[in-house]
């Protein structure tokens, strides 16, 4: 009898030890394109600020991209999902107004994360589950470069070279395809030949793709015509220098406005540029990226066998350094602040104020922050180049 009552007693001790053990909470499983409706109550394990919360697994492929959703019209949610290598990731609120969670996440090996839906405080009540595959976009880009100005500008040292290395890059990265690419160098880079390409692109690109445009060479400033005048609160307008004519910023603006993609990023490495990126980004989903402001030179980057800094800082970006926090996902807001962080360490060392500093110049207009840019979809991990 004694040793029975020894087994119960053990037993009994398992059974509230897993009960009161998170490591061992009931644990559901969800998919991608799946929603589930639960509900939190207090016979529910509690995390150790006292919460109430459930745990799922994630049935997918390995690399998939989701996004992952608590909502709720009882309880302040709260999201958890933890990865390998005790990575975690969290979100309270989506916004200050909505008081639901949203985490994504890529999930390089579904048997090491878990999701954890709580709530910000021990609150109970009926909440509904969501996870989204994000499909990967194609990614398209119009890429030019002028090195050799003939007789119109002097010459400008390996900008050609910038356009033919990013489309390389591009490709290297399992980013874009080459026949997604349109390259346009020196001779082959007069205005005719851009619009030509932008007007290709507007019939190939999709609204869920990912569109780049790309200018290496010298920029200029000009007197703003009567109809841009209104939108130009100095009169003047800002170009990218082609071979026999500038495009003004308000041209190459409207020509990406007709590109329907998901997102469009233009990446202008020459002086001035701060200016067309402005243009640029007044239109929706549309991001410009700059070497300097709109009323500064830009240098050339020779020291890196490059034309720019810029050409040089975002052929980088986009072969995994900029992959920041190492979760296989490139926001945005992360690329320019990559951007922003070579500039500082290896960027233009201009001293000449009378010249201006050149830094990079970011207008996101109303694209947001945590906008993906770019994601690997082979291992969610970051194609390094300094590797």
């Amino acid at each position: 009898m004694l040793i029975r009552s020894i087994l119960m007693t053990l037993i009994s001790l398992i059974l509230i030890l897993v009960a009161a053990s998170p490591a061992f909470a009931a644990r559901n499983e969800i998919s991608p394109g799946q929603t589930i409706e639960s509900r939190l109550d207090t016979d529910d394990d509690q995390l150790e600020d006292g919460c109430y919360f459930e745990t799922y697994t994630i049935d997918c492929e390995p690399g998939t991209l989701v996004t992952i959703s608590e909502s709720s019209d009882k309880m302040d949610c709260y999201l958890i999902v933890t990865g390998s290598r005790d990575s975690q990731w969290e979100n309270d609120d989506i916004t200050s107004d909505i008081l639901d969670s949203r985490v994504t996440v890529m999930i390089t090996d579904p048997a090491d994360f878990e999701i954890i839906a709580t709530t910000f405080s021990e609150e109970t009540g009926a909440y509904t589950l969501t996870v989204e595959e994000i499909v990967r976009p194609e990614y398209f880009g119009v890429f030019v470069g002028i090195e050799d100005y003939g007789e119109e500008f002097a010459s400008a040292p390996l900008c050609d070279q910038d356009a033919e290395n990013l489309v390389d890059a591009f490709i290297q990265s399992d980013l874009m395809e080459r026949d997604h690419t349109i390259l346009l160098t020196n001779e082959d880079a007069e205005l005719a030949d851009v619009e030509d390409a932008m007007d290709e692109m507007s019939r190939m690109v999709g609204p869920d793709d990912v569109f780049i445009f790309f200018f290496s060479g010298h920029g200029d400033r000009v007197e703003a015509s009567a109809e841009n005048m209104a939108g130009e609160i100095d009169g003047m307008d800002e170009t990218l220098a082609l071979r026999d004519q500038n495009l003004v910023d308000d041209h190459l603006a409207e020509m990406l406005n007709a590109i329907d993609a998901g997102l469009k990023v233009a990446v202008m490495d020459s002086c001035y540029a701060g200016g067309v990126a402005e243009d640029v980004s007044r239109y929706p989903k549309t991001v410009g990226l700059a070497s300097s402001e709109e009323d500064v030179l830009s240098d050339f980057a020779t020291e890196l066998d490059a034309g720019g800094f810029l050409s040089v800082f975002f052929k980088e970006a986009i072969s995994g350094d900029a992959d920041l926090d190492g979760d296989g996902i490139v926001m945005i807001g992360e690329l320019a602040r990559y951007l922003r962080i070579r500039y500082l360490e290896d960027g233009p060392t201009t001293e000449q104020a009378m010249y201006g500093y050149p830094e990079l110049v970011d207008e996101r207009g109303l694209v947001t922050q945590d906008t993906i840019f770019c994601w690997w979809v082979e291992t969610g991990n970051r194609h390094s180049n300094k590797d």
